[in-house]
C-alpha cells in the first residue's frame, strides 16, 4: 500500500500521540515512545512509511533547534565555575570511556573511523533523560548531581565536535584526516565565529529588543526561528554542519536578556522535529535482527551499563570524590545517548557505519535508555549495597550542604515557593527583621535569588525529610505561597507530622479546595483572588464613608461563611465550558417563570432544587420586590424570576425542572 507523505506523517504523528500519553502515564521517556513509533511504522516495520528521505529532512531540523538550545544553555562563567567537574571529570570520563570503547569495536575488526564514532557516541550520555530524572527526585543539586550535569555540559560540547568531525572522517581514506580539509574547516570555522560574534554582540541583541518593543508573542517566535535556521543555514553554505551553526547562535545569545524567552519559544517546535528525528532514527533499527537477537542485545546492553558506569565511577575517584557520590553519577550517566543516534544518523549517511552494525548499537543503546529512569531511583540502594555501609545516602542533611552547612536561624519562617507572592512576603520579614529561608526548585530563580544575598535553597517542600533539614522543628510558621492544591496538602500533612503546634498559613488563587486544606491541617487558607475583591470592597465601603468597624463586621463575616458571598458571576459571552482548573465554571442565572412553567404555584420544599445542584439566591416580583431569603413555603407566581447560581450543567436542569418537569 503506498501513501502520500501527508498520509504517512500524520499516521506516525497519530501514533505517537498514542504512545505518548501511555507512556507519560507509565512515567516512560517520551523518547523511546518516538523510537517505537519509527521501528513499527518504518520500512523495517510494518512499512506504513517509506518516505524516509522526507523525513529525515524535517528530522535534521530538530537537530538544529536542539543543539540551538544547548547553544542557550552554554555559559562561560558556568564553565569556570564548575571548571573542577566539567573539564577534570567530564573530560576524563569522555576520553577513558572513548579509548576503551574503541579499542573494542577495533579489536572486533572495525575500520578506525567507525570505531572512533561508535566509540564517541557510547561515552555520551542522555542530557533529556538524566537531568529530567533528577530534576524530578530533587537530586539535581547533590553533589553526585553536579557531578552528573558537570560531566553532561562536557558531554554536549564533545558531541557537536564529534557531529562536525564525521564528514571529515569520511573524506579520509588514510590514517590521518587530509591536512587541507582540516585546514578549510577551520578556516571556516574562524570565518563562522567571528561573523556570530559581531551578529551575537551587535545585531541580534537590537534586532531582539526591537522586536519585543512590538509586544507581539508571534514575531518573537518567528524571530527566534529565523535566527536559529539562518545560523544554520549560514553554516550550512560554508560546507559545515547546520547543527554547529545552530549551537554557535545558541551560545551567542545564551548571555542575552531573552535567553529564556528564546528557549519556551523554539521548545514546541524543537520538541515536535526531535520527534520526528527520534521517529528517523527508529526507522533504522531492524525489527527481524532485534527480534531474532533481544537476548544478546539485552545482554549488551546490561554489560554496556554495567562498564561504563565502572569507569565513571573509578574516574569520579580517583579524582577525588568519594563513593557516596561516584557511584550514583556514574550510575545516573550509564546510558547511551540521543546524540549517539545523531552520530549513527550521519554515520550511516556518510557509509562510515554498515546498516547492520548501526542497528545492533541502536537497539542496544535503546536498552540501557529505557533501565535509566529505574536506575537512576534506585542509585542509592544501589550504592549502599555496592559500599556496604550502614550510612544513609538519600537525600538528606549531609546531601544538602546548603541546607546543612548554613545553619538556619532558631524561630524563623520558611516560604515554600519563592514566586511573587513567596518574595513578597519575605521583603515584609526582612523588614520586620524576622528571619526566614525560603525552598525552591526553579534553579533560575534560586541563582538570581541568591547571588541577591537572599536566604534561598534548592528543595522539594513537598518531602518530609527537606522540611526537617529546613529547621521546621525550630520554626515559627510555615508558608506555602504557590497554587498547588496537592502540594499544599502533602506540605502540611508533613508539617503536623513534625509539629502539631506549627501554623500553616497557605495561598491559593481561589477557595476551590478550602475545606479540604483545612482539613489536611492548614491555619489559614488566603484565597488570593477573593482577598483581592475585599480589599477592593473595604476601600470602596470606606471612602463612602461607612464606619471602619463595619467595614471589618462585613469583611469578616464574609471569611467566616467560607467566601460564599463571592461565588458566582453572571457570564458574558465568553463562559467557558472549564475553567482554568478543567472544571465548570459556577456561575449567576435568571430564571423567568412565564404563567405555564410547571413550578408555579408550588412551594421552594416542593422544588427541591438542592437535588439539581443549584443554590437559590434570590426571587424577584413583578413589582420590583426583591425577596433575597424566601421561605421554604414560599409560593411562586407566574412571571417570578428565580436567581440561581451553580454549574452551567446544574442550571440547565433546574431550568428545565422548573420550567417543564
Amino acid at each position: 500500500m503506498h501513501l502520500a507523505f501527508f498520509e504517512q506523517l500524520l499516521i506516525m504523528l497519530t501514533a505517537s500521540v498514542a504512545l505518548l500519553t501511555l507512556f507519560y502515564r507509565l512515567k516512560i521517556p517520551a523518547l523511546l515512545a518516538f523510537l517505537i513509533v519509527g521501528v513499527t511504522c518504518g520500512p523495517k516495520g510494518t512499512a506504513l512509511v517509506t518516505h524516509v528521505e522526507d523525513i529525515n529532512a524535517l528530522a535534521e531540523l530538530g537537530l538544529v533547534f536542539l543543539l540551538f538550545m544547548l547553544g542557550l544553555e552554554f555559559s562561560l562563567p558556568r564553565m569556570i565555575a564548575m571548571r573542577q567537574i566539567v573539564l577534570k571529570i567530564g573530560g576524563s570520563q569522555v576520553a577513558v570511556c572513548t579509548g576503551a570503547f574503541m579499542a573494542v569495536f577495533w579489536w572486533l575488526g572495525l575500520p578506525w573511523q567507525a570505531s572512533l564514532i561508535l566509540a564517541g557516541g557510547l561515552a555520551l550520555s542522555s542530557t533529556a533523560i538524566v537531568s529530567k530524572e533528577l530534576l524530578q527526585i530533587a537530586q539535581l543539586h547533590t553533589r553526585h548531581g553536579q557531578i552528573a550535569i558537570g560531566t553532561l555540559l562536557f558531554q554536549d560540547i564533545v558531541a557537536v565536535a564529534l557531529l562536525i568531525s564525521v564528514p571529515l572522517l569520511a573524506a579520509s581514506d588514510a590514517f590521518q584526516p587530509s591536512m587541507g580539509l582540516i585546514a578549510s574547516a577551520l578556516g571556516k570555522g574562524a570565518l563562522l565565529l567571528g561573523v556570530l560574534w559581531v551578529a551575537g554582540r551587535f545585531v541580534l541583541p537590537n534586532l531582539l529588543a526591537e522586536t519585543a518593543r512590538a509586544r507581539s508573542d508571534e514575531l518573537l517566535v518567528m524571530t527566534a526561528l529565523v535566527i536559529a535556521l539562518l545560523a544554520g543555514w549560514f553554516t550550512h553554505w560554508l560546507g559545515l554542519s547546520m547543527e554547529l551553526g545552530a549551537f554557535l547562535a545558541g551560545m551567542a545569545l545564551g548571555e542575552s536578556h531573552y535567553r529564556h524567552q528564546l528557549e519556551a519559544d523554539t521548545r514546541p517546535f524543537r520538541d515536535l522535529l526531535l520527534g520526528l528525528f527520534f521517529i528517523s532514527i527508529g526507522m533504522l533499527i531492524d525489527v527481524q535482527h532485534l527480534q531474532q537477537n533481544w537476548p544478546t542485545i539485552l545482554l549488551l546492553g546490561l554489560a554496556l551499563i554495567a562498564f561504563k558506569a565502572s569507569i565513571i565511577a573509578l574516574v569520579a575517584k580517583l579524582l577525588g570524590e568519594t563513593w557516596k557520590a561516584a557511584i550514583p553519577a556514574a550510575i545516573a550517566l550509564a546510558q547511551g545517548g540521543e546524540f549517539l543516534f545523531a552520530l549513527l544518523a550521519l554515520a550511516t549517511r556518510e557509509q562510515l557505519v554498515s546498516a547492520d552494525v548501526a542497528s545492533y548499537v541502536l537497539s542496544v543503546t535503546i536498552v540501557t535508555m529505557a533501565a535509566t529512569p529505574l536506575l537512576i531511583r534506585f542509585a542509592q540502594a544501589i550504592t549502599r549495597w555496592i559500599v556496604r555501609s550502614s550510612e544513609d545516602t538519600r537525600l538528606a542533611e549531609s546531601d544538602l550542604p546548603t541546607l546543612a552547612d548554613n545553619a538556619h536561624d532558631n524561630r524563623h519562617v520558611i516560604i515554600c515557593g519563592f514566586g511573587r507572592v513567596g518574595q513578597i512576603v519575605a521583603r515584609f520579614l526582612h523588614q520586620a527583621k524576622i528571619p526566614y529561608i525560603a525552598l525552591e526548585t526553579d534553579s533560575v530563580r534560586i541563582n538570581e535569588a541568591s547571588a541577591a544575598g537572599e536566604p534561598i535553597f534548592y528543595g522539594d517542600p513537598t518531602r518530609r525529610d527537606i522540611l526537617k533539614t529546613a529547621g521546621i522543628q525550630d520554626a515559627l510558621l510555615v508558608v506555602v505561597s504557590f497554587d498547588d492544591y496537592q502540594a499544599a496538602t502533602t506540605i502540611t500533612q508533613h508539617a503536623r507530622e513534625w509539629r502539631s503546634d506549627i501554623p500553616v498559613l497557605i495561598r491559593t488563587r481561589d477557595d476551590r479546595h478550602l475545606d479540604q486544606l483545612i482539613a489536611a491541617g492548614a491555619t489559614e487558607v488566603v484565597p488570593e483572588t477573593l482577598e483581592a475583591s475585599l480589599t477592593l470592597v473595604s476601600h470602596v465601603l470606606l471612602l463612602l464613608k461607612v464606619p471602619a468597624d463595619e467595614v471589618q463586621r462585613l469583611t469578616d463575616a464574609v471569611r467566616h461563611d467560607r467566601y460564599s458571598l463571592l461565588h458566582g458571576f453572571y457570564h458574558g459571552e465568553r463562559l467557558g465550558l472549564v475553567n482554568r482548573h478543567g472544571m465548570e465554571p459556577e456561575i449567576v442565572h435568571a430564571i423567568p417563570l412565564p404563567a405555564g412553567a410547571k413550578a408555579i404555584g408550588l412551594a421552594l420544599a416542593d422544588l427541591a432544587l438542592e437535588e439539581t445542584g443549584v443554590e437559590l439566591q434570590s426571587i424577584r416580583r413583578t413589582n420590583g420586590q426583591n425577596i433575597d431569603e424566601p421561605a421554604r413555603d414560599f409560593i411562586l407566581h407566574p412571571d417570578d424570576v428565580m436567581v440561581v447560581k451553580g454549574s452551567p450543567d446544574a442550571i440547565e436542569k433546574a431550568e428545565a425542572a422548573l420550567l417543564g418537569g
